[in-house]
């Protein structure tokens, strides 16, 4: 009954506009065509604090995966020893926290567990498949030059990361290890019909689309802008937590300018369009509900992925409160155009955002 109301409100509003606003379907129509046609901003791109191009930035990507597995099996603790001592950093990082080893104590028990990770039929195919997928990375240095040359460009201080790819049995999809080190496990881009992903990710099966190499460059985009946003506190409102996220999606569209709008947050065009064709009425419930300064940790929900968002029609896409989050963060960079994208993380007030912002869409 609660769904039904909701989709009555979210759509019995047509009537009323065709009735009043019919000398208006023109030109709203040819705007939409527009707004859905022009798939960066270009136009809105905060202000760099200095201008790095893409052919300055060299990309070198080491393929861990394959030192790791040329590994023989009979010779396996001098050979990882010698690897750890080529690799420290990202060694360390990559047994000890994303293929949770035992504790650096009980050697026999680590070389058991990678001898098993190694040679175990199982993981060898994970392999090939990895290897045969992805035999040619030209495509990843292309979209990581444009990244770090951006990156470098708003963060002049940062370091330009050094990029591993690896496997990580499906726990991971990017993960960085320090600022200077950006991981990709490139077993979970193996594109949405790989013959294992249905089974073992059963429950987020509306993520599995988004399994796809056309969605790395984006995730790594997304690493390190989340590195540098810090997190809302256990007593933020969920319009904080709503302006984070876009944040995190507006910085993303900073460094990767070319990509998709709804590639970005991981919408189809059709999700992107319902957004913005309900724009009004979710910012209305929103309102209505009392939520934008409800300091509730479950209010997550409204931010998170999901195959649609809380409350809202079954045909909503999941995190909608981060969609509107975006929408105000560029509302804001339109009033406050001179602002860098280091001055718009650095607001933490989201009060102060969404009055800066005059964000409020109408019907």
């Amino acid at each position: 009954m609660i769904i039904n109301v909701q989709n009555i409100y979210f759509y019995n509003h047509k009537a009323s506009l065709m009735k009043h606003h019919l000398h208006l379907l023109i030109p709203i129509f040819c705007c939409l065509i527009l707004s859905s046609c022009t798939c960066n901003r270009n136009g809105q791109l905060p202000k760099k604090e200095k201008t790095v191009e893409a052919s300055d930035i060299k990309v070198d990507i080491i393929e861990f995966q394959k030192e790791l597995f040329a590994c023989h099996p009979e010779m396996l603790e001098n050979e990882l020893t010698a690897l750890q001592q080529k690799h420290p950093t990202f060694s360390n990082v990559y047994f000890n926290q994303v293929l949770n080893l035992p504790e650096a104590g009980d050697k026999s028990m680590q070389l058991k567990v990678m001898k098993e990770f190694i040679s175990k039929p199982a993981m060898k195919g994970l392999y090939d498949s990895v290897q045969y997928k992805f035999s040619n990375l030209d495509f990843l240095k292309k979209d990581l030059k444009v990244l770090f040359a951006n990156y470098k460009s708003y963060f002049p201080e940062k370091p330009t990361p050094k990029v591993y790819t690896c496997i990580s049995e499906f726990s991971y999809s990017v993960f960085t290890a320090t600022d200077s080190i950006l991981a990709i496990s490139l077993d979970k881009y193996l594109g949405s019909n790989y013959i294992f992903y249905a089974s073992l990710f059963q429950q987020y099966t509306f993520m599995l689309r988004t399994f796809d190499q056309k969605y790395i460059s984006i995730d790594c985009a997304n690493v390190l802008v989340a590195n540098l946003i810090p997190p809302p506190g256990d007593k933020s409102t969920l319009l904080d937590k709503m302006i984070a996220e876009g944040k995190i999606l507006y910085a993303i569209h900073s460094l990767l300018p070319d990509k998709k709008n709804y590639d970005i947050i991981k919408y189809t065009e059709k999700n992107w369009e319902w957004c913005k064709k309900n724009e009004p009425r979710i910012w209305a419930f929103f309102l209505e509900e009392n939520l934008l300064y409800n300091t509730r940790f479950e209010e997550y929900k409204y931010v998170k992925d999901g195959p649609n968002t809380y409350g809202m029609p079954s045909d909503s896409p999941g995190r909608v409160g981060a969609w509107v989050g975006l929408q105000i963060v560029e509302a804001y960079m339109r009033e406050y155009p001179q602002t860098t994208l280091k001055e718009l993380i650095a607001i933490k007030d989201g009060q102060k955002m969404l009055t800066g912002s005059k964000y409020k869409p109408s019907f």
